[in-house]
């Protein structure tokens, strides 16, 4: 995920560091890694979810909820995410657009609309909001999937696992969280997590 803060922080590190130490540093398909240092904000102790490759940082992680579209028409983009390929269903590799959508149909609004509920559970586990822990999981489930399922012609499921790691490293509870992908409109349709066994 890109967002114009990302791009901030990585113009920053480039002035900092020079950019001899950063080839190919540009503001486009860079995840930005803050560094943990004297004066970084930590991940608060305790449980904390987790996918394969990433935990959930509230703090990178901290987005604005649907109040955010107020005022903005339904194809208004919100936000792009990178989006991996899956060569086995000829999916190549690009990005999807999370719009702000309508609550019948597709995009955020929609996901508010219907899966508010869903994703609390999984935010209320680690003291989130379910609007951070959302866009956590549709961020991880399209760049670093467990699996990608044909759903229709034109649209595919992108599944992630998000696991709930307790304070003594034991998984606790897991949660399959899908994005819905349109082929054709490069669009997020939907978002949901689904609880399964640890």
């Amino acid at each position: 995920m890109t967002t114009m803060r990302g791009r901030m922080r990585l113009l920053a590190a480039c002035a900092l560091l020079g950019t001899g130490l950063l080839v190919g540093c540009t503001t486009q398909d860079v995840v930005v890694v803050a560094p943990m240092g004297e004066g970084a904000e930590s991940p608060p102790s305790g449980p904390s979810l987790q996918t394969a490759g990433m935990a959930f940082d509230p703090y990178r992680f901290d987005v604005d909820g649907v109040e955010v579209c107020d005022g903005l028409s339904g194809r208004e983009p919100l936000e792009v995410f990178d989006r991996a390929g899956w060569p086995e269903l000829g999916v190549a590799a690009g990005e999807a657009t999370l719009t702000c959508g309508n609550a019948d149909g597709a995009g955020w609004r929609h996901i508010a609309d219907g899966h508010t509920g869903d994703f609390a559970r999984l935010a209320d586990e680690v003291g989130s909001s379910w609007e951070d822990v959302a866009w956590f999981a549709i961020d991880q489930a399209l760049e670093a999937p467990t699996t990608v399922e044909a759903y229709r012609d034109d649209i595919v499921n992108y599944d992630v696992r998000v696991e709930l790691v307790g304070d003594t490293g034991e998984v606790e509870r897991a949660w399959i969280v899908t994005v819905g992908y349109g082929l054709s409109s490069s669009s997020i349709i939907t978002s949901f997590p689904d609880e399964v066994d640890p």
